[in-house]
C-alpha cells in the first residue's frame, strides 16, 4: 500500500530518492497519516533527508484501528517521506499468500530508487538486497541487532529451524554492502564484518541531560529506606520471548517470596499483555505486576524512568538496547543479561546470562538491599550514557549519509569510488 506519496522521480530532476527497507509495523490512517509503536518517529528518519531528497520507507502495514490511542504513538509521516507498506511474509501462510506481489513491489521500489537502505535481516530486507545487488544500486545497512540470536531465541520451533538461514543472510548483506553502521562497538562487528565503510553509533536519540536530572535521583535514593517500595522497570515489546519479561517475573517471585512488598514491577510496550499476566498470577506476584502499553517515545518515555528505581534488561537478543541507555541518562540503577551489546554498557556484577533467573534474582536482592550501590550506579550510569547522547552522535551519522550519498552520486556518474573509511563513537572506558 502507498501512503501519502512524495516521491519525486530522478525524469523531473537530479533529485536523490532513498528507499529505506525495515521491517517494522506502521498503522495508515484513513487520512493517511503513519503511526509507529516505541520507535521510528518522523525525526528519525531526518538524518536521511538532510543528504536525500526523497525518502521511501518500506514496511509492514496494518490499518490503524480505532481501539488503539493515536496520542501515544509516533507520527511517522512526514513531507517528502513515502511509506510502502507490505503484507506480512515473515511465516509460511504469509510467503505462500504475498511473497510473488511483494517481490514484484520491492522490485519497483529498488529500480526506482538510487541507493538502498537496510535495517535488520528480514525476509522484506533480503528481497531488497537482492534486488539492489542485481541493479547495482548502492546499498548501506544499519547493523542493529543479531538475526541468530534474535531468530532462535524468538520463541517457536520455526523461528529455531530459521534462524541458520537469517543468520547467513545477515552475514552476506552485511560482508557485501557498501556502507554498514553498527549500533555496537564490538558484539555486532565480530559477528557481521563487512568490507565496506563504516561508522559505529547507537540508534538511541537523548539530548544531554543536564547535571540537575542526577541530583534528583541521588536525592531521591537517599531518601529510600529498607520500607520504601522500589519501582522497578522494563522497556519492551510483549510479542515475543526476546525481552526477558518471563525470566524477569520468575526472578521477581523469589524476591517476594524472601522479602515481600519490596517492589513493583512496572513493563512499558507494545503486544498483548494476558499470557505474562496469567504468569505473573500463577507466580503469585500479579498484584505487583503491571503492564502498562505504550507511550510516544522520547520525553514520554524519560518521564516514565524518573519515576523508576531499578531498570532491567533481561533480553535473550540486543544490539544495544536504546531503552537501558535512556534508563542510564535518568540516573536509574541498572541490570541486564549478557546479550548483544548490554555488556558494553553495564559492569560485569549487574549482568547474568540470558534465561539466568537465579542470577537475575540476586542481582535484584543486593540492588534493592544496598542503597550505597544504587548511588554508586545512577552516577556510574549517568557518565557512560553523556557518550551516546545527541549531540556526539548526530555528526557521526550525519557524516556517514554524507558520504553515503557521494558513494551513490560517484557510482551514478561513474566516478572512481574513494577507499573505505571509519568513523567511531567517541572512545570511552567500558563498564
Amino acid at each position: 500500500m502507498r501512503v501519502r506519496a512524495q516521491f519525486l522521480r530522478n525524469a523531473f530532476g537530479s533529485k536523490m530518492n532513498l528507499l529505506y527497507c525495515h521491517d517494522n509495523v506502521y498503522f495508515h490512517s484513513e487520512t493517511g497519516e503513519v503511526y509507529s509503536q516505541g520507535q521510528f518517529p518522523s525525526s528519525y528518519f531526518q538524518v536521511f533527508l538532510e543528504h536525500f531528497d526523497n525518502l521511501t520507507v518500506l514496511g509492514r502495514g496494518v490499518p490503524l484501528n480505532r481501539n488503539l490511542d493515536i496520542s501515544k504513538l509516533n507520527l511517522s509521516s512526514d513531507n517528502h517521506i513515502e511509506f510502502e507498506l507490505m503484507p506480512n511474509i515473515n511465516s509460511i501462510k504469509g510467503l505462500a499468500s504475498n511473497y510473488f506481489k511483494v517481490n514484484k513491489e520491492v522490485e519497483r521500489l529498488v529500480e526506482n530508487a538510487d541507493a538502498v537502505v537496510i535495517r535488520a535481516v528480514s525476509d522484506l530486507g533480503w528481497l531488497t538486497y537482492k534486488h539492489a545487488k542485481r541493479l547495482g544500486k548502492p546499498i548501506a545497512m544499519e547493523m542493529a541487532a543479531c538475526a541468530w540470536d534474535s531468530t532462535w531465541n524468538h520463541g517457536s520451533l520455526q523461528g529455531r529451524l530459521y534462524a541458520p538461514v537469517r543468520y547467513i543472510r545477515d552475514k552476506i548483506i552485511t560482508q557485501n554492502s557498501d556502507f554498514v553502521i553498527y549500533v555496537s562497538q564490538s558484539f555486532l562487528q565480530a559477528r557481521y564484518p563487512t568490507n565496506g565503510h563504516t561508522a559505529v553509533a547507537s540508534n538511541v536519540r537523548i539530548d544531554k541531560p543536564p547535571s540537575e536530572i542526577l541530583d534528583k535521583r541521588i536525592a531521591k535514593i537517599n531518601q529510600q529506606d529498607q520500607d520504601t517500595i522500589l519501582t522497578i522497570g522494563l522497556i519492551g515489546t510483549l510479542s515475543h520471548k526476546l525481552k526477558g519479561v518471563q525470566t524477569a517475573l520468575e526472578a521477581l517471585k523469589g524476591i517476594e517470596s524472601k522479602t515481600p512488598g519490596r517492589f513493583i514491577f512496572k513493563v512499558l510496550g507494545p503486544g498483548k499483555a494476558d499470557q505474562y499476566r496469567k504468569i505473573a498470577n500463577d507466580l503469585g506476584i500479579g498484584h505487583c505486576v503491571f503492564f502498562e502499553g505504550v507511550i510516544r517515545s522520547g520525553d514520554a518515555v524519560l518521564n516514565w524512568l524518573d519515576n523508576v528505581d531499578i531498570y532491567i534488561q533481561p533480553s535473550y537478543q540486543e544490539g544495544v538496547p536504546r531503552a537501558t541507555i535512556e534508563a542510564m541518562s535518568r540516573g536509574c540503577t541498572c541490570a541486564g543479561s549478557t546479550a548483544g551489546g548490554i555488556p558494553e554498557l553495564l559492569p560485569p556484577e549487574w549482568l547474568h546470562k540470558p534465561g539466568d533467573t537465579e542470577k537475575l534474582q540476586d542481582i535484584l536482592s543486593e540492588l534493592i538491599d544496598n542503597k550505597s550501590a544504587r548511588l554508586k550506579a545512577a552516577d556510574l550510569n549517568f557518565e557512560k550514557a553523556s557518550f551516546y547522547t545527541s549531540d556526539k552522535l548526530r555528526p557521526i551519522r550525519s557524516n556517514f549519509w554524507k558520504e553515503f550519498k557521494s558513494f551513490t552520486q560517484n557510482r551514478i556518474n561513474k566516478k572512481p569510488i574513494p577507499a573505505p573509511s571509519t568513523h567511531m563513537a567517541p572512545a570511552h572506558k567500558d563498564g
